[in-house]
């Protein structure tokens, strides 16, 4: 798509490839890859049913008062609608789950909106992660009266990319302050760790006995976004050893 920025163009890509497929009738997740993780179907036994879009909140402290959001919107969008979706919970751009009609119809506002961007130099940014700004925008302006906003850890997505960031940074500077190099201390397990799990569950409140990432009710998330930020020991050495984690016609 020629007509907006190339990292946009999965929107209308996805658009599109969900018009082709006809059979393709049951709910529909769109999802960041490189940082997800399955830990169940998502749309599998005991997930809840789906009704309108869903959006996910990541945590309570992230708001739209974040870079993130806030430097494009104000200069894009002038003070004019700011007091809408200012210090709103930030919803993630990265995961959103709909019916098959309400998804198309996100995905063609989401790219009605880009092309507005597009003709105005004053919403040209020469950085990443601004669709998010726009998935905020279009919700807390009414655009998407569609959509229903789901709180972390309480939806088929788990958004922890906060705590994970918290939680890391601090453990990592821990290290360092008691001697370790950084990558050492960046390296080693978290508190609480064992044979099973990577970190623990009492010390932290965010994974259960096995290592998997868990709802705020201590349940299994299905599907954790972000996952990454809980940084190298988490991601590169506990997950890939998981057979979960791992693709069994890859390895044949």
């Amino acid at each position: 798509y020629p007509d907006i920025k190339i990292r946009w163009s999965r929107f209308p890509l996805q658009r599109d490839w969900l018009l082709e497929c006809e059979k393709c009738t049951g709910p529909v997740l769109i999802m960041d890859v490189r940082d997800s993780i399955f830990q169940m179907d998502p749309f599998g036994p005991g997930s809840p049913p789906i009704a309108g879009l869903q959006v996910f909140q990541e945590h309570p402290n992230q708001t739209t008062e974040h870079w993130l959001a806030n430097v494009p919107l104000s200069k894009c969008k002038g003070p004019g609608p700011k007091t809408l979706w200012f210090n709103k919970t930030m919803l993630c751009s990265g995961t959103t789950i709909g019916t098959r009609a309400a998804m198309l119809k996100y995905l063609e506002v989401m790219y009605g909106e880009m092309k507005a961007w597009i003709r105005q130099k004053k919403c040209h940014f020469g950085m990443n992660g601004d669709d998010q700004s726009i998935h905020n925008y279009l919700f807390y302006t009414g655009q998407l009266p569609f959509a229903h906003s789901i709180r972390n850890r309480i939806g088929i997505v788990n958004t922890p990319g906060v705590e994970g960031s918290v939680v890391f940074y601090a453990w990592r500077d821990k290290g360092v302050e008691e001697g370790l190099a950084r990558g050492a201390a960046a390296a080693r397990p978290f508190p609480g760790a064992n044979d099973r799990t990577w970190m623990g569950p009492k010390e932290y409140n965010l994974t259960d006995e096995n290592g998997y990432l868990t709802q705020a009710d201590g349940t299994r998330s299905r599907v954790v976004h972000q996952a990454d930020r809980f940084g190298m020991h988490y991601w590169h050495r506990w997950l890939p050893r998981q057979p979960y984690s791992r693709d069994p016609v890859a390895t044949q």
